[in-house]
Parts: structure tokens; C-alpha cells; sequence
């Protein structure tokens, strides 16, 4: 069973096409979102709209949760000042910009969901298993506190989105991934990222995909909508952090 994870696409069309094209090259079985599908990016409609036709199960993110009800705050860890005022200009276009209809999407989209396929079980959720919209689980994590956060986890597989660093990490018996974001990457790389995994007999092997798209056209969306300029400099750079996943696509292989 081969299956494809994505999430943060923040309202990036072009983005969103690419990886959608990419996975149907790539004979993917099941298709599953974690969450953020707007804010920050021009075609929060579009996308919610894609979402719903291709019926993609779907968590909520933070961002989901706060265009769909209306909120003042996402709820994320802004520095005071202009980055603060960035995220309350996004949201509130966003808001004005998303159709009462995509708003009552947004608000039905369950906080996780759970599966298991040929005997592992799968956890999805968009920040963390405690604090399912706004906890960041990132490659410098503790791992105390990982272990805390998966304590009454029976997932083999956990898998979220919310930090935009591609990540995989082995804690007391259990996988926990990042699958980086489509939208609005934040590890140095540009491009769009997204994770596929492959179940056979219990083993699994995974994949983080990145695809270039047309990031030029989605800047220029987003001047044309009048959000904040700063936004378009985030995706044009890939906002480097301190740690992310490695910039080339890479494939390991583990037991459940």
C-alpha cells in the first residue's frame, strides 16, 4: 500500500497542482491531508474547493480552525512587532476571502484521524497527539518530550504537519513524521514538500518528495490581492531555520 501525506498548503494553488500532478505519477493508493489548507496565500477558496472535490480525508490545522471559525488569532508563536502584525493581516484577508460554505468545511474537519493498513496503525493529527492544533513537534524536540506526547499513543505511525520541517524521528518503538508543507516550506528549500510511505507486511519505507513549482506566480497573486510582501520573501527563500530535514530526498526502511 503506497500512501501520500501533505499539509500547510496555505492557500498556494500552484503549489498544490504540482504536488497533486507529481503523486499521479507516482501510483500513490490513498491520498491524506494534515491540516493548514489556508492563510498566508492567495486561493484559500480554491484550495478548500479542491480539497472537497478529490475527497481527501483531512484534519484540522490551527489555520483551518481559525478562518473557519471566525478567529482573531491562529494561534502561532509570532515574534511581537511585524511579524505579529503579518499573521493578523493574513488571517483577517483570508477570512474575508473564504466563502461561508468553505468556512463550515473547515469547521467539520476532525482534529485526528486513525487507520491501520496490512497491520500498522497510523495516528494523523496536525500539531500533536496532546495539543492537536498548536503544539510544534520539530527535529529539536527533547525527547522526553516526545515520549510524553506519545504516552497514551497506540499508533505505530504518527504523523503531522504545523512546524513546515520535514522530519522523522524513532521514539520508544514508534515512527513519528513531519511531512514538511506544500505551500510555505521552512527548512531553506523552496520547494514543495510532502512525504509518501510505503506499507508492506508490517515494514515501511519512506520517501520525502520535493517538487519545484511556479513560485514567481504565486507571489505575484498574492501583490495582487494586497497581502503583505514579506509573505511572498518566506516562499521565495524557504525561510531558512536551525534544523530541517535534508535537502535531497532520501528513503529509509523500519520494522513495525
Amino acid at each position: 500500500m503506497r500512501l501520500a501525506f501533505f499539509s500547510d498548503i496555505h492557500g498556494n494553488l500552484e503549489a498544490f497542482d504540482r504536488v497533486l500532478k507529481d503523486i499521479e505519477n507516482r501510483k500513490i493508493d490513498r491520498l491524506y491531508c494534515l491540516g493548514d489548507l489556508v492563510g498566508y496565500g492567495p486561493q484559500p477558496e480554491e484550495i478548500v474547493k479542491r480539497i472537497r472535490e478529490l475527497g481527501i480525508p483531512t484534519v484540522m490545522g490551527n489555520y483551518d480552525d481559525a478562518v473557519g471559525f471566525e478567529k482573531e488569532s491562529c494561534g502561532c508563536s509570532y515574534n511581537p512587532g511585524r511579524e505579529t502584525e503579518i499573521g493578523d493581516e493574513s488571517i483577517n484577508w483570508s477570512i474575508a476571502n473564504t466563502s461561508d460554505a468553505s468556512k463550515e468545511y473547515l469547521r467539520s474537519l476532525p482534529h485526528t484521524l486513525e487507520f491501520e493498513e496490512e497491520g500498522v496503525k497510523f495516528l494523523l493529527v496536525h500539531g500533536s497527539p496532546l495539543d492537536h492544533l498548536l503544539e510544534y513537534i520539530k527535529p529539536t524536540t527533547p525527547a522526553e518530550r516526545l515520549e510524553k506526547v506519545l504516552g497514551k499513543v497506540h499508533a505505530d505511525v504518527v504523523i503531522n504537519g504545523h512546524t513546515h520541517l520535514p522530519m522523522v524521528r524513532w521514539v520508544k518503538g514508534k515512527l513519528v513524521f513531519n511531512d514538511g508543507s506544500v505551500g510555505r516550506p521552512k527548512d531553506g528549500d523552496p520547494r514543495t514538500c510532502y512525504l509518501i510511505v510505503d506499507v508492506v507486511s508490517g515494514s515501511l519505507a519512506h520517501e520525502f518528495v520535493r517538487v519545484g513549482y511556479d513560485v514567481k506566480t504565486t507571489i505575484e497573486k498574492m501583490a495582487q490581492v494586497g497581502l503583505p510582501p514579506e509573505l511572498g520573501v518566506v516562499l521565495a527563500l524557504g525561510r531558512s531555520y536551525e534544523m530541517g530535514a535534508p535537502k535531497s530526498t532520501g528513503e529509509m526502511e523500519f520494522k513495525i
